[in-house]
């Protein structure tokens, strides 16, 4: 089973396409989306306290109600904002760069204007770090997660093998602590103020971004046509789409 607004959002995205507007349909319904899915013959509505419904073929499991949470805990980003995660993990030939009136961080051959440069990640340093995250563990999780490092892919082969082991999110959270300590001292170096919007927790509630994307789904194709969206936001979107 889905969350309801996963599903009707999936739902819209869907209508779309198909030239309908399913946002309108159920405003013009004179009922809420949950009791019109439910209308719908082998599918089974939830409800559950203080949260949204859930939805599923009939006979589907119900998700552990923390399941989101974990999920997002233990995302490959963290509580990093991801051109920051990518800027400072990633190894690549092409420096990354801080575009600062746009507060993003971009490959150095897709900066337009001011920028201030970031020291290029190496394979080497990554491994170290990793090397040292396995030091912090039991010694019968040492051993397999040191012989995953000197694999071709040694980086994949360590997540891998850590996911296999219950410890991603005890592995995401010590990366991040470690990469949250090179972007402020990068900053200080450069004489840059670090944002709070780096650091964001991917999974907290109740923030505007997620109260919008929570909405969308809600609005008419009509009420969506008369957002003013800054053009800004949607090239900071596409950037983050190419990662």
């Amino acid at each position: 089973m889905v969350p309801g607004a996963k599903l009707r959002e999936h739902m819209v995205r869907a209508g779309y396409s198909a030239n309908f507007d399913v946002a309108g349909h159920v405003a013009n319904s004179g009922t809420s989306f949950s009791r019109l899915v439910a209308g719908v013959p082998g599918v089974t509505v939830e409800t559950r306290q203080g949260s949204d419904v859930v939805i599923g073929l009939d006979g589907a499991r119900a998700p552990d109600p923390a399941a989101g949470h974990r999920a997002a805990a233990t995302s490959r980003h963290g509580g990093l904002r991801s051109d920051v995660y990518q800027a400072f993990t990633r190894v690549s030939k092409i420096s990354f760069v801080y575009l600062p009136g746009e507060d993003r961080f971009v490959p150095e051959d897709r900066a337009d204007g001011k920028s201030i440069e970031v020291n290029s990640q190496t394979l080497e340093r990554l491994v170290f770090d990793r090397q040292e995250f396995i030091g912090t563990l039991p010694p019968e999780d040492q051993q397999p997660l040191r012989d995953s490092l000197v694999s071709t892919n040694p980086l994949s082969d360590f997540r891998r093998e850590v996911a296999a082991r219950g410890l991603l999110p005890r592995w995401v959270s010590a990366q991040e602590k470690k990469i949250k300590e090179q972007v402020i001292r990068w900053a200080e170096e450069h004489d840059v103020t670090p944002r709070d919007a780096w650091f964001r927790r991917s999974y907290a509630s109740n923030t505007p971004h997620r109260t919008l994307a929570r909405l969308m789904p809600y609005l008419t194709a009509d009420e969506i046509r008369e957002l003013r969206v800054p053009f800004r936001a949607v090239e900071a979107l596409l950037a983050d789409l190419q990662e």
